[in-house]
């Protein structure tokens, strides 16, 4: 693709949260399509997730850091003038469900005042484009609702009711808020279960069974949650749903925001976008989604693949609140042009493969999470 072609050719990008799973990923994709990438991280982590997937570049990823805080609006707004952002990737968020439970202040105050000061900032520099990560888990409980069933759809209820849940469901409600008042050129993406290489969060069941099967210790099963289903999807293709949804946002709004709703139950869920791999009328059969799955079908596939052991089951913490089954009706994104490349079965060999080549660097990190 010649730089002609290329969307992202020139274009200046802040990614907040740079050294998050995801968020290294989309950085690598930019940086490959020639963008120029600017970071905020809050400290420097002892294992560098942005390193760890850039081994196989030529050079080291040439992607400006900046130690901030996103409390701090001021400093903040000054990268962005500095840096000239045009469009901004927020990923930036406390997203460790069992911390968010023991540390609702601080969970509350980085994910909801961090987004409120990402959409100001960029009301106030009129940044071209905003994406703004939110996640299925804002949707709650919808397993047993009549009138909003499953597969959860844009303008469903936002349910979620732990700490994690209702801070991004208050961040999504934000990002609406500035799109529907303010014109902001803003939208929000709902990924469901995100899994992949660098996946550094071994609270998370992919990357803390894989590192547990690879140890030779059995794999944790949450009590009563070996038959709840979750949606899965590969992070390169959550990468290319991110990207594709900021190319689109001036077809989305339409010129001078002639396709946004004026009132009513189209508003809900308007700037939002679920990214999944199927439509409503393809989960009528959920056996044939290969990428929605039970926790005990996902613990059994990486014990065919790494170590065959049995797994334990272990009593959850008192404040923990599991939701049900989840997954996504993808239509909004499908027909922008989304569809996912990567099946579940082939996306856990290659993330099985990047976990045994990088075990050494990251036993220590998971140790906590993978003893008995």
């Amino acid at each position: 693709m010649s730089n002609e072609q290329n969307f992202w050719y020139g274009k200046r990008v802040l990614v907040t949260g740079g050294d998050g799973f995801l968020a290294s990923h989309l950085i690598k994709k930019l940086v490959v399509l020639g963008a120029c990438v600017t970071s905020t991280v809050r400290h420097a982590r002892p294992v560098n997730t942005l390193r760890l997937i850039s081994d196989d570049l030529e050079v080291e990823t040439p992607v400006d850091i900046e130690h901030s805080d996103l409390l701090d609006f001021f400093a903040l707004r000054r990268i962005c003038d500095r840096h000239q952002i045009d469009t901004i990737f927020h990923l930036a968020a406390s997203a460790i469900v069992s911390d968010a439970a023991n540390s609702p202040m601080s969970t509350i105050e980085n994910n909801v005042v961090g987004t409120l000061n990402i959409l100001e900032v960029a009301r106030i520099n009129k940044i071209h484009r905003v994406v703004i990560a939110s996640t299925d888990k804002s949707y709650g409980d919808h397993a047993h609702d009549n009138l909003e069933k499953l597969p959860y759809k844009e303008g469903y209820a936002l349910r979620g009711l732990d700490v994690y849940s209702a801070s991004k469901v208050c961040a999504d409600i934000l990002a609406q808020t500035y799109s529907y008042q303010f014109k902001l050129p803003v939208v929000v993406l709902r990924p469901c279960n995100i899994y992949g290489p660098a996946d550094l969060n071994f609270s998370r069941l992919i990357p803390r069974t894989i590192m547990c099967l690879l140890s030779g210790l059995p794999p944790h099963i949450n009590q009563g949650n070996a038959s709840v289903l979750r949606e899965y999807v590969y992070v390169d293709d959550v990468v290319q749903g991110y990207l594709l949804l900021a190319e689109k946002i001036p077809d989305i709004y339409g010129e001078h925001n002639q396709h946004m709703p004026k009132s009513g139950t189209e508003t809900y869920g308007w700037a939002a976008f679920n990214l999944g791999s199927y439509q409503e009328k393809d989960t009528v059969d959920i056996a044939a989604c290969a990428n929605i799955r039970s926790v005990n079908d996902i613990v059994n596939m990486l014990r065919a693949r790494i170590k065959d052991v049995e797994p334990v089951v272990k009593e959850k913490a008192a404040n923990f609140i599991e939701i049900p089954d989840q997954y996504l009706d993808a239509t909004k994104l499908q027909k922008l042009g989304f569809k996912p490349q990567v099946e579940l079965e082939v996306g856990l060999d290659k993330t099985i493969e990047w976990y045994r080549k990088n075990f050494k660097h990251l036993i220590g990190l998971a140790q906590r999470y993978i003893i008995t």
